[in-house]
């Protein structure tokens, strides 16, 4: 186990070696110094030097290239937001009410710009999606993926990485959460599914805007500890 001042070395490293890569401008695809020339350059031991860079790695900032170095890896937000998002909730079923409360309040902030970004094969695509939440489900097949999808297709032309990286990680706690008790009241949810898609194809915005507050007005999107849906 690492000591105090050993961890105390390994926090001021990771620092430093960030710092180093915001002064020097690295970019994706990039090389950090050779592991010498870094432990000469923060003054600390091999052993101190790996333990921050072992940290970079696992916060997907870095990675190790045998042969080559360590290489910048390209900005992402996803590694982050699901380990931030699983280790916080554990089984505390108010940290994932919390997370789905999130999840609604961004996508009825963001419906409007949404649907003036969205195009007839985005719309297709959903309709896609909902065929197959609805053929699953009279399977009585969970539809998570699918569900997912015709979620995540709305908002794609945003292009709002952090958005898609936070609704990511919060459809992946959502999926292992209580799934038999929510399957005992999806079925009023796919009538809800298919107004929205009834909407978008005919272009119509406030029917899609009201389609999108009933779809979260019940189920586990409510503040009740009940999955009903109506």
């Amino acid at each position: 186990m690492k000591n105090l001042k050993e961890e105390k070395l390994y926090i001021q490293a990771f620092r430093e070696i960030r710092s180093y890569i915001i002064r020097n401008e690295l970019k994706a695809g990039d090389l950090l110094p050779t592991e010498q020339n870094m432990c000469q350059m923060l003054g600390v031991s091999r052993n101190v030097l790996r333990e921050a860079i072992k940290s970079m790695e696992l916060m997907g900032m870095i990675q190790s290239c045998p042969g080559r170095g360590t290489m910048i890896k390209e900005f992402n937000l996803d590694f982050i937001f699901q380990n931030v998002l699983f280790f916080t909730v554990g089984d505390e079923k108010k940290s994932i009410r919390e997370m789905l409360a999130i999840r609604k309040a961004i996508e009825l902030s963001y419906m409007r710009q949404a649907y003036l970004a969205l195009r007839t094969e985005d719309i297709a695509a959903i309709r896609e999606a909902y065929e197959a939440i609805k053929a699953k489900w009279q399977q009585r097949i969970f539809f998570h993926a699918d569900d997912k999808e015709f979620h995540m297709t709305l908002f794609k032309h945003l292009n709002n990485h952090v958005l898609d990286s936070l609704l990511d990680a919060i459809w992946a706690v959502d999926e292992n959460f209580q799934p038999e008790e929510k399957s005992k009241h999806l079925d009023n949810t796919i009538a809800k599914h298919e107004a929205i898609v009834l909407a978008l194809e005919q272009h119509d915005y406030e029917a899609f805007a009201k389609a999108m507050e009933a779809h979260f007005a019940s189920g586990k999107y409510s503040d009740m500890n009940s999955f009903e849906e109506y």
